[in-house]
């Protein structure tokens, strides 16, 4: 399949949520071709699914199947109607696509990273225990399913003012921890700290956040940077009672941020949670029985991938996504 795409498609990933709502030229676009298919979106409804179309906007095949026999077919079928445009369409240079202006934008949904912030990339996986430690899962551990095996991947984003000061207030304590910024505390916590390894999960509110003890210190300065350690113990439960909690989550936290002496640029920003897991969301069903081990990693985004520019999943229904932790 992946042959087939590379020699005769041009891939394009767009949210959904964001592009069926947008008042712009990307949102109707995207609409007049939804609008072609099964899935219209009435009342607001998901327009969801695996789109083949031309620079146009005619669709020429969709598929919302996961079989990769049945997108295979879509592809196929795709190519097959492609053909059957006159020769005029399918040349090169027959569409006229002009560029687009920031400021026609819609504001509302359109989430682009704030001058001078960070992206850290985040990868959530099901772990199992080893020896003592952690491994990752099996099928045979996860009732002989595949299902949320991989890593799942996301973003957290820090605005240039969030990550300048959790440096500035570290490094005026001279080696002493100080709690983390609850701006960037709850944010790890409530969006980040999430089992979306099967789809998309239930953000975590901030009463859920049981507790949280995150703290930095400033341990080292090297040749290669002021070097800061973040660690701590975080209690996620949709009950006060973890022991009566349909889903949580109780992950220790470790990690390294290391910045320019100046504290004007961090070069690496390292974390790790592992802890026990358990419940699952609407639409994240099929998890393990019982507490489980998940962790989510994190780790600071070179910008040279394309898909490092993916807003975080928290942010889009999320206001509260840059001041988690008021109500």
């Amino acid at each position: 399949m992946i042959r087939l795409i590379r020699a005769h498609f041009i891939p394009v990933a767009q949210n959904d949520w964001y592009a069926r709502r947008r008042d712009d030229a990307v949102g109707r676009y995207f609409v007049g071709i939804a609008n072609q298919g099964p899935r219209k979106g009435e009342g607001g409804s998901t327009r969801q699914g695996i789109y083949a179309f031309t620079a146009s906007g005619k669709l020429l095949a969709f598929n919302n199947n996961r079989s990769l026999d049945r997108r295979i077919a879509m592809l196929e079928d795709a190519l097959d109607e492609w053909k059957k445009l006159p020769a005029a369409e399918r040349e090169p240079g027959a569409v006229k696509v002009p560029d687009l202006d920031p400021d026609e934008l819609d504001p509302h949904f359109t989430r682009i990273l704030p001058p001078g912030g960070i992206v850290v990339n985040t990868y959530t996986r099901i772990l199992d225990h080893a020896d003592g430690s952690f491994a990752t899962c099996a099928a045979e551990a996860n009732d002989g399913s595949l299902l949320g095996l991989l890593s799942a991947r996301d973003h957290l984003w820090l605005r240039e003012e969030e990550w300048k000061a959790l440096l500035e207030s570290a490094s005026a304590a001279q080696g002493r921890s100080v709690p983390l910024p609850e701006n960037i505390a709850y944010r790890v916590c409530r969006f980040h700290l999430v089992d979306n390894t099967r789809g998309e999960p239930p953000l975590w509110t901030r009463e859920e956040v049981r507790s949280q003890t995150l703290t930095i210190r400033q341990t080292d300065a090297t040749r290669e940077g002021l070097h800061f350690e973040i660690a701590g113990k975080v209690l996620l439960a949709t009950d006060p009672d973890p022991a009566k909690a349909k889903r949580g989550y109780e992950p220790e936290i470790q990690g390294t941020v290391v910045a320019s002496g100046d504290l004007s640029k961090i070069t690496r920003f390292d974390l790790l949670a592992l802890g026990n897991h358990w419940g699952e969301g609407t639409y994240t069903g099929g998890a393990r029985e019982g507490r489980n081990p998940l962790g989510v990693a994190f780790e600071l985004a070179t910008g040279k991938a394309i898909g490092d520019d993916v807003p975080p999943q928290g942010i889009s229904w999320a206001p509260s996504y840059y001041e988690p932790h008021r109500e």
